[in-house]
């Protein structure tokens, strides 16, 4: 069959119009698919993350009251740590779509695991830390945040680092969830009442987080995290002179000395110098 020269040019033209219908929305498609698909990076996770923190500490909350869990405080953090874990492999994916199974790195349940964080986000080489922490409504909480020494380490591991607090109470053998808090975990760190810096244990230097009070309250004791920073400082600094000054004394003359001329190397006048 033959085709007119009107026929030939008409089809032409369809085709050509098809052709540039499909080129336009291969590349709107590439478009929109490279937009969607494009990877966020550990930053912009934590900032969702803050953003969401309450809705994240409400629905974790709801999924650890329908559970009623068996033993003494002293072991029931762990089960309060699976427990969180699991919820919050579930809850945060439905509030971060740029979040899939394979960001979350948990370890195996119910068994110790051999690094820093509870759960950790990967995403794009950088981990957002997430800390579980569980402790009875009935005393404000003492739980251990990390010593001076390993704050500096814990800043350059992670790119964030946010906090899970489970506030349980316990009677008549039954722990239940109480509720559940979630931020970041410099927000969480207490006050020191010696030092205009953050609460902390003498004998390690573990921060301490603050009051129940607050946490209900949503209140912190550093509006900043550069503030924090200062405080941080300023409470080490504070805790290593009480431990000289304490134990000064029990040092041998050997390490009495070898203090003695670093000081004095330290401090000597530069008219003393050669």
């Amino acid at each position: 069959m033959e085709f007119s020269a009107r026929q030939f040019a008409r089809s032409r033209c369809q085709w050509l119009w098809l052709a540039l219908w499909f080129s336009s929305f291969l590349l709107l498609d590439e478009s929109g698919f490279a937009q969607a698909a494009k990877p966020a990076n550990a930053r912009e996770i934590a900032a969702k993350l803050d953003a969401i923190k309450e809705t994240v500490a409400a629905e974790v909350t709801a999924a650890l009251r329908t559970n009623a869990f068996k033993g003494s405080y002293t072991t029931v953090w762990r089960q309060f740590e699976d427990a969180a874990i699991d919820a919050l492999e579930r809850v945060l994916p439905r509030h971060v779509p740029a979040l899939a199974a394979t960001n979350f790195d948990s370890g195996n349940v119910g068994r110790e695991k051999n690094r820093l964080a509870d759960l950790a986000i990967v995403v794009g080489g950088e981990t957002v830390e997430i800390s579980i922490k569980a402790a009875r409504r009935s005393a404000n909480p003492e739980n251990d945040m990390g010593t001076f020494h390993d704050h500096p380490n814990r800043k350059q591991l992670f790119a964030d680092s946010f906090t899970l607090w489970v506030r349980y109470e316990d009677a008549n053998g039954t722990i239940k969830c109480d509720r559940a808090f979630f931020d970041r975990t410099w927000r969480f760190v207490g006050k020191s009442s010696l030092v205009d810096g953050v609460k902390y244990r003498k004998k390690d230097g573990n921060m301490r987080p603050k009051s129940w009070a607050m946490f209900d309250s949503g209140e912190a004791f550093w509006k900043t995290e550069m503030e924090f920073e200062a405080a941080v400082k300023r409470a080490e600094t504070y805790r290593a002179n009480e431990l000289i000054k304490e134990h000064l004394r029990d040092l041998s003359e050997e390490d009495q000395r070898v203090l003695y001329e670093r000081l004095r190397e330290k401090f000597a006048p530069a008219a003393a110098k050669p």
